[in-house]
């Protein structure tokens, strides 16, 4: 297991504030604004960075609600290519 599958996915930071308040406002209107434009499965969170003493705006959608790509199968081109001069031995034919 990946440090980054065990996390699960990042956080984008969405925007920054001074106050809880404020950045409860912006949380609130990017919740409006994405039950409009019915996108779901989007999250947002408010995260206090004492370092800075402000708070920011996080926003990312479910892992369950993004599309996964499906994984090839078969073998490698490269693989393939590799084996296949091995083994080819060229003697000219003895009369």
């Amino acid at each position: 297991m990946t440090v980054k599958n065990f996390f699960g996915k990042p956080w984008k930071n969405e925007s920054f504030h001074k106050t809880y308040e404020e950045a409860d406002l912006a949380r609130s209107i990017l919740l409006e604004d994405w039950e409009e434009s019915k996108k779901e499965g989007m999250q947002t969170k408010i995260k206090f960075m004492p370092s800075r003493s402000r708070f920011v705006v996080k926003t990312r959608l479910h892992p369950d609600f993004q599309i996964k790509e499906e994984k090839k199968h078969g073998k490698n081109k490269r693989r393939n290519k590799k084996n296949s001069k091995k083994g080819k031995i060229n003697t000219p034919t003895v009369v």
